[in-house]
């Protein structure tokens, strides 16, 4: 079933349920600036007057088709009452939907919150016409905080793959190595934004960093994904630090927040010494 097929379903659905009062499309499809393909999921609020009964009465899957797999991760066991529920739907014959319920009363604030928004249905004219945008996904400017947090857990996770690695938990190593790399695209993100004017956004797993850092840059970043082995992991760990070094004292540059030179450099003498000295 096509994607516009799907919406068409849901907007009849919702044409008859008196409970929802507005319907709205996010996400990609909302997006103008995104080109369409096959694997975009549908991804929809709807504004209701009772949440736990439209909860309670699932039957706008039916019309969908068969359902594969669904995760709803709000759901808690014995709980009654939901400000909020999301119903994660991927269906057999290939498409997905993404359907977030809230209470009528959220409109306003989740339209401001998501600025990936276009208003389908208005029973009660009371939603507006927020015109679509990727505003409040773009980088945002990091404050000092956002800087040193992100500083501050890329170095000390940084010790728990020297601990991995020394005592053979290869597997411990990657999962800190993960950590580390994401901290790293995290800066990344900080001095794209820099250089874009924090005008771009580059999705949720960083793609889009590629078409804003320089291809040695890139290939340094692609270079820090490991195997399991210890010599690759070895490897990775240089590499994130290396280039971890490099980003963060360009970004503290543009941003006017002192660069913790001899910070680092205690972190990556102790690499050699922490577990060995036991006096």
């Amino acid at each position: 079933m096509t994607n516009e097929r799907v919406l068409e379903r849901l907007r009849e659905f919702v044409s008859r349920d008196d409970n929802v009062r507005v319907f709205v499309l996010n996400g990609s499809l909302a997006n103008p600036d995104v080109q369409r393909d096959c694997y975009q999921d549908v991804d929809v609020t709807c504004f209701v007057e009772d949440v736990n009964a439209f909860i309670e009465d699932r039957s706008w899957m039916g019309p969908l088709g068969d359902v594969l797999i669904m995760q709803t991760p709000d759901e808690v066991p014995g709980h009654a009452d939901y400000e909020r529920f999301a119903f994660l739907v991927q269906f057999a014959a290939g498409h997905r939907v993404d359907l977030t319920v809230r209470p009528l009363e959220a409109v306003a604030a989740t339209l401001a919150a998501d600025s990936l928004s276009l208003v389908l249905i208005d029973k009660d004219d009371i939603a507006g016409q927020p015109v679509p945008s990727d505003d409040t996904y773009r980088i945002k400017r990091p404050t000092r905080f956002d800087y040193e947090q992100c500083w501050n857990e890329f170095w000390w996770v940084s010790l728990y793959v020297v601990k991995g690695i020394n005592r053979k938990q290869l597997l411990y190593a990657y999962d800190h190595l993960t950590i580390m790399r994401t901290m790293l695209r995290q800066m990344l993100s900080f001095e794209v934004g820099f250089q874009t004017g924090f005008t771009v956004n580059v999705g949720k797993s960083g793609d889009g960093l590629s078409q804003h850092v320089s291809r040695e840059c890139w290939e340094a970043y692609l270079d820090t994904y490991p195997v399991i082995e210890t010599t690759s992991l070895e490897s990775a760990h240089r590499q994130l630090i290396d280039l971890f070094e490099q980003v963060s004292r360009r970004v503290a540059d543009q941003s006017g927040i002192p660069f913790q030179e001899a910070e680092a450099r205690r972190i990556r003498d102790a690499y050699s010494t922490l577990w060995c000295q036991r006096d």
